[in-house]
């Protein structure tokens, strides 16, 4: 007996629209063939990866389907942005994987920065050391021993000079045992302010100081005003590498409450304030020492 399709419940899935009969006379959708079961899977799948944007992008990449296209490919301040094998826009935030995809090369101690300098200046510039490869492209680093290896043990920090305190950042200080205490201070650069910190892992203002200046074989006391009771008493002209800038609110000895040690160039390494790393800073007329002292 011939049965015909009345679109009954079922027919509109079976991938061939026809019946077949059974031995009690009852009438059974024909199963639909191996082919057809894997076409409609790979459709499936098809929907499901488009939906999601992610087809073909591999671990950490991401698609630009839902953002506004780059002005170019690179660094956006968030995120190194590359055009795939298909012209379409991807980004991601690892600078292996955007090398790996644009074909390029990485270095573990330094990363790209924007192709043109864009007013970017050799040295330190308050987060990273900047300098140029051998071939002539801007890179950085936040590591000061890094940054010396790349340019040759030479920095050319910050050009500004204030208040008679013009000593070369790069030149070491007279006394290799604070020299030592200031490269051990430039050392914790980026970790966070501790209250009371003395390290390893954060520090405050004069947990610094005391800290660097141990390493250098200098004991000075634990707290700003007392450490600056310990050094030798210097006006701005005289300020050389590894001395010590106090402070003070009330323009007292007895009331300051802030230490750091001048590197040069009217820089200064400091542990500055709670919710901040520590970092290199610049003198300015704003926010003045009241008091020099040398350890």
């Amino acid at each position: 007996m011939t049965t015909v399709n009345t679109g009954a419940p079922g027919a509109a899935d079976d991938e061939t629209g026809q019946h077949t009969t059974t031995s009690d006379g009852r009438t059974r959708a024909a199963r639909p063939s191996r082919a057809a079961r894997v076409r409609r899977g790979i459709a499936m799948v098809a929907v499901i990866a488009a939906g999601s944007g992610v087809i073909g992008l591999g671990t950490s990449v991401g698609s630009a389907a839902a953002e506004p296209a780059p002005a170019h490919a690179g660094w956006d301040g968030s995120r190194y942005w590359f055009k795939n094998s298909q012209g379409q826009w991807r980004w991601t935030s690892h600078y292996d994987i955007y090398k790996a995809r644009t074909g390029g090369s990485s270095t573990s101690a330094a990363k790209s920065s924007s192709s043109s300098s864009g007013g970017i200046k050799q040295g330190w510039d308050g987060s990273r050391y900047w300098f140029r490869n051998s071939k002539g492209e801007w890179r950085w680093t936040s590591h000061y021993d890094i940054y010396l290896d790349r340019t040759g043990g030479s920095s050319s920090g910050s050009s500004g000079s204030s208040s008679g305190a013009s000593a070369d950042s790069a030149e070491p200080a007279e006394d290799g045992d604070v020299e030592t205490a200031v490269q051990f201070a430039l050392a914790q650069l980026g970790k966070p302010f501790v209250t009371a910190g003395n390290g390893p892992n954060g520090y405050d203002c004069s947990g610094l100081v005391q800290q660097a200046f141990r390493r250098g074989g200098i004991d000075l006391p634990r707290v700003a005003n007392d450490q600056y009771a310990a050094t030798t008493p210097v006006r701005a002209g005289q300020l050389r590498r590894g001395d010590l800038l106090f402070w003070s609110p009330d323009g007292t000895a007895r009331g300051i409450q802030h230490v750091a040690i001048y590197l040069g160039n009217n820089q200064y390494v400091e542990a500055a304030r709670p919710g901040t790393t520590i970092r290199i800073s610049s003198m300015s007329s704003g926010y003045y020492p009241a008091f020099m002292g040398r350890p």
